[in-house]
Order: structure tokens, then C-alpha cells, then sequence
């Protein structure tokens, strides 16, 4: 090795001054055994390049990043790239799979904080000790998969009549959804859904949980519960601004991962101390809007 590259890894514990940017293509990625370990047949992926068909449901862009890590005195090498390309992906298409979607469509990474421009494959240079590969897409879901998790919502909202779970409490959710506080909360950008209501949408991610504390000593039972709400609220709001979306719909309570009878009651479980609430929502654009 030269010594000008021994001198930069010595006085860099970020980047090797000695690697080199590689260019990988997608497909060659796709064909190797250790990214096909990662691969879900029941998630189909659709790259920037390959049109895909008409889906029911789709997100906004999500980004997903990971890093291969190197241990070498030497640096990183292309090997990291892989190992980042093949964590981004694995991650992506677990979180698919488990919010219901069957496809991630215009898959492509991320560059600089962009989506790359190549529709075939990507370039990475690889970093000392980290190499971070990002990717980017949109989770798809088909008219199968659409009419699953509406088979499922509609079980959801056509529960048993059940008590409280032990320790809990069930409480109306609009008052407090409705309120000056959750009105602030939401500001002018954003709207907010609760049980089965929800207006047509056409871009839709989750749904997701939420879940908070509140101490209940100075304030009592009820208003720990009330606050635990809001703290989640608050919570969803900015996950939408983040986002890009302006909905928050089927707000519905989900303690131990369980709905309650009514969609507009919440259950909240009282400790020693504390009051915990969890809630589940999903993120939505409206139809008009574009």
C-alpha cells in the first residue's frame, strides 16, 4: 500500500482515501445468492427501469438505509456495498410484508440525498469503517392484497363485546381527538380519523402503533389517559408532516394488540403510576389532492 493511503486511514476513522466508487447494477445484485436469501416471493419488486401494473394502494417514497461494516485496518471494500444493498432491501421488504403490501414500486437508490438517475443499477464508494447504502420506493399493494385487509378491517370493526383488559379502562376517544389540545396538536395541515372512518384516499401508509405513558398521581386516572392520547397524537402528526402525508385515519385504540368492541373507545391500563395507551393509525393523502 502506499503511504499516503496509510497516512489517510491512520487520520480518518470515516472514509479510506484508498477505495475506490464502484458501480453495481441491480439485476447482477438480484442474482447473487446472498441477496436472494433476502428476497420474499410474496413482496414482487418493480425497479425504477420495469414498468409495473396498476395497484390499489400505494405509499409515498419511503427511504430505507443500512451499512455494511468493516472491521479491516484496510477499510471498507465493495463487499460493504453489497452488504448495505442487501440489509436496505431485506429491511424494505420486511416492513412491506408486514403492513399488509404484496409489491415496492420505482425501487432505485438513494445518492446524495437523491434518488439516483440510473434506472439500472447505483455507485458506492466504500467508507472506512461504515459504508451506508440507501434505498428508495414506494410499497404497492394489489387488489388481492387490498381485498385481505379489508376482509380484515372488516373483522376489526365487527369484534365481540369483551371487558376491559385487566388493569384497563375503556374511555370515548372522540372527546378527546375532538378537543382544543388535539385541534392544536394537528394544526391546519392535518387531519385526523378515528375507528372506521376514513375518507377516500389515494396514497396510504401503515397502519402503525403508538404507544405512551402519562402519570397518573397528580392528575388522576382519566386524565393520564387523556394525555397518554395526546402524547400519541402529537407523535402521528409529526410522523405525517415528515412524511408528506396530511390524513391520519382509522385511529383506533390497540392495546396488547387488541382493538376494542366500540372503534371509538380507547383502553388505557392503569399501573401504580402510570396510564398506557396504545393507539394504531395509518398515514393517508386524499384523492383529490395531487
Amino acid at each position: 500500500m502506499q503511504k499516503n493511503c496509510w497516512l489517510a486511514i491512520l487520520g480518518s476513522l470515516t472514509m479510506s482515501a484508498c477505495a475506490t466508487t464502484e458501480h453495481f447494477v441491480y439485476s447482477e445484485l438480484l442474482s447473487s445468492r446472498s441477496v436472494k436469501a433476502s428476497l420474499d416471493p410474496t413482496v414482487k419488486l418493480y425497479w425504477a427501469a420495469q414498468p409495473s401494473p396498476t395497484f390499489q394502494e400505494v405509499t409515498r417514497p419511503v427511504i430505507y438505509a443500512r451499512s455494511g461494516l468493516s472491521m479491516s485496518p484496510l477499510g471498507g471494500s465493495g463487499r460493504h456495498c453489497i452488504e448495505g444493498f442487501e440489509r436496505a432491501l431485506a429491511a424494505m421488504i420486511q416492513s412491506a410484508r408486514v403492513h399488509g403490501y404484496d409489491a415496492i414500486i420505482n425501487l432505485h437508490a438513494v445518492q446524495e440525498g437523491k434518488p439516483s438517475d440510473d434506472p439500472a443499477g447505483f455507485e458506492c464508494k466504500p467508507g472506512y469503517k461504515l459504508t451506508q447504502v440507501s434505498l428508495t420506493g414506494s410499497f404497492a399493494m394489489s387488489p388481492f392484497a387490498a381485498q385481505r385487509a379489508g376482509e380484515a378491517e372488516q373483522r376489526m370493526n365487527n369484534l365481540a363485546p369483551r371487558d376491559p383488559a385487566t388493569g384497563a379502562i375503556f374511555l370515548p376517544l372522540e372527546p378527546i381527538l375532538t378537543s382544543p389540545e388535539a385541534k392544536a396538536i394537528l394544526g391546519p395541515d392535518i387531519d385526523a380519523y378515528w375507528g372506521a372512518e376514513a375518507p377516500a384516499y389515494r396514497e396510504r401508509y401503515g397502519p402503525d402503533e403508538y404507544s405512551e405513558d402519562a402519570e397518573t398521581k397528580a392528575i388522576g386516572n382519566d386524565r393520564a389517559c387523556r394525555e397518554a392520547v395526546l402524547k400519541i397524537l402529537h407523535s402521528m402528526a409529526e410522523d405525517a408532516r415528515e412524511s408528506g402525508y396530511h390524513l391520519i385515519i382509522r385511529i383506533r385504540s390497540f392495546l396488547n394488540g387488541w382493538s376494542t368492541p366500540v372503534s371509538t373507545d380507547v383502553e388505557c391500563l392503569l399501573t401504580e403510576k402510570t396510564a398506557r395507551v396504545t393507539l394504531q393509525a395509518s398515514l393517508a393523502n386524499r384523492k383529490e389532492r395531487e
